[in-house]
C-alpha cells in the first residue's frame, strides 16, 4: 500500500473532502463519517513543516526507485533459479511431485517481482479518472496486485510443509491417500486465497478522488480496521508459523530418527545399505534444511510488517509511525528476492544446474574472445624444418 502517498495528499484533501460531504449531506453516510475522521494532522498545514514528515516525504520517494531496482534484480534471480529448477526435475521423475510445488513457490516469487516493477514504475502521479483510472488505483497504485502473489506465496509455502510433512511422517498414509491432483489443487487454490485476502478490503475501502488514488482509505470505523488487520495476521502470520514449527519438528524428529537406525544397520552390519538409498535420504533432508531456511527467513520478514499493520491506527498515525511503514514494507519485498539464493545455496540440484550453467558460460566467453584468435595468430609456429618463427 502506498500508505505514506495517501497520507501526504490528505492534507490538501482534506477541505475539498469536507465541503463535498457537506454539500452532499445525504450521501453514504460512512463516507461522511469518514471524511469528518481524517486525522487531525493531515488538517493542520504546519505538519507538513514537521521535520519527521519530510523525512517520511523523501524515503517514499527513494523508496520507489530502491523497489524497483530490488523487483528488477529479483527477477533475474528468480528467472535463473526457476530455470534450475526446471531443468532439474526433469531429471527427477520420481519426486516431481515435490519438486512442482518448489518451482510453483520459485515462480510466484518471480511473479511477485514482475509486479512489483510494473507497479511501482507505474506511479501514483498520473491523473487517474474514469474505469481505467480505477482500475489502476485498485489493482497496482494500492498494491492489490503484489498481495495476491504474495498472500499466494504464503498459501503454497504452507501447503509444501504439509506435503512433506505427510510424505515423510506419515509415508504409508500418503502413499496410499495423497493423490497427485490434490496437489495442482493446492496449487490453484494458493492463487484464488491469496487473492480472496485482499479483493474486497481494497474495493470496498478505496477511492477516487480529484484524480487521486485513495488505497484503504473508507473505514467503517476503527475497529473494522482492526478486525481485518487481525485476520490478516491470524491466517497469513500466525497459523503458517504453528504449521512451520509442528511440521518441520517433526520432520526432523523422524529423519534423524531413521539416520540413527540406518547408521546401527551399518555398524552392526546386519544389513547394508546400497548407494541409492543413502542418496535419496541425503536428497531428502537436503530439501528439508532448504524449505526450514526458506520458512525461517518467511517469518522473519513478514513479521514486522503485520505488527506494524495491527499497531498503527489511519486515523491517529504518527510522523514516526509512517516512516516505521517503509522497512517493514521492504522487508516484505526483501523475501520474495532472498528465495533464490536460498536455493542456490542449500538446494544442491539447483547448485549443480547454476555451476554447470557458470561452467558453459565461461567457456563460451573464452571461444568468442576476440581476443583468443589474436593470440592464437601471434603465438611461435614450427615450420617443418623445425625453424620457429614468431
Amino acid at each position: 500500500m502506498h500508505l505514506c502517498v495517501c497520507v501526504c495528499v490528505c492534507g490538501m484533501m482534506t477541505a475539498q473532502l469536507e465541503d463535498m460531504s457537506t454539500e452532499n449531506s445525504t450521501a453514504n453516510s460512512t463516507w461522511s463519517n469518514t471524511t469528518k475522521a481524517t486525522p487531525d494532522y493531515t488538517t493542520k498545514t504546519a505538519a507538513f513543516f514537521d521535520p519527521v514528515w519530510q523525512i517520511a516525504i523523501m524515503i517514499e520517494f527513494y523508496f520507489r526507485y530502491v523497489v524497483l531496482a530490488l523487483g528488477i534484480f529479483g527477477m533475474a534471480a528468480n528467472a535463473l533459479v526457476l530455470y534450475a529448477l526446471i531443468t532439474h526435475n526433469a531429471q527427477q521423475a520420481k519426486k516431481r511431485v515435490i519438486n512442482l510445488l518448489i518451482i510453483h513457490q520459485n515462480l510466484i516469487d518471480l511473479s511477485c517481482c514482475v509486479l512489483l516493477v510494473i507497479t511501482y514504475a507505474t506511479g501514483d502521479t498520473i491523473y487517474l479518472t474514469g474505469a481505467l483510472g480505477y482500475f489502476l488505483c485498485t489493482i497496482f497504485i494500492s498494491d492489490l496486485a503484489i498481495y495476491c502473489a504474495l498472500n499466494a506465496s504464503v498459501i503454497n509455502l504452507v501447503t509444501l510443509t504439509i506435503e512433506r510433512y505427510l510424505k515423510i511422517v506419515h509415508p504409508f498414509w500418503s502413499k496410499k491417500n495423497l493423490k497427485h491432483w490434490m496437489i495442482h489443487a493446492a496449487m490453484v487454490f494458493a492463487w484464488i486465497a491469496g487473492m480472496a485476502f485482499n479483493v474486497p478490503t481494497v474495493f470496498t475501502t478505496t477511492v477516487v478522488y480529484d484524480g487521486t488514488c485513495f488505497p484503504y482509505f473508507i473505514w467503517e470505523s476503527p475497529t473494522a480496521w482492526r478486525i481485518s488487520g487481525a485476520i490478516y495476521i491470524v491466517v497469513l502470520l500466525i497459523l503458517p508459523l504453528i504449521v512451520f514449527i509442528y511440521c518441520y519438528g517433526c520432520i526432523v524428529v523422524v529423519m534423524r530418527r531413521q539416520m540413527r537406525v540406518m547408521a546401527g544397520h551399518n555398524v552392526e552390519g546386519s544389513s547394508q545399505m546400497n548407494a541409492s538409498q543413502i542418496q535419496s535420504k541425503r536428497l531428502k533432508w537436503n530439501i528439508i534444511k532448504t524449505m526450514i531456511t526458506v520458512s525461517v527467513v518467511f517469518v522473519i520478514c513478514w513479521a514486522p510488517s503485520n505488527i506494524h499493520y495491527i499497531v498503527m491506527d489511519p486515523n491517529t498515525m504518527t510522523s514516526s509511525e509512517t516512516v516505521g511503514y517503509f522497512p517493514t514494507v521492504f522487508m516484505v519485498y526483501l523475501n520474495i528476492c532472498m528465495n533464490p539464493f536460498i536455493y542456490a545455496m542449500k538446494h544442491e540440484g539447483v547448485k549443480e544446474k547454476l555451476a554447470s550453467l557458470m561452467c558453459k558460460c565461461q567457456k563460451k566467453a573464452v571461444t568468442d574472445d576476440p581476443r583468443g584468435s589474436s593470440n592464437n595468430a601471434g603465438r611461435t609456429q614450427q615450420t617443418p624444418a623445425g625453424v620457429i618463427r614468431p
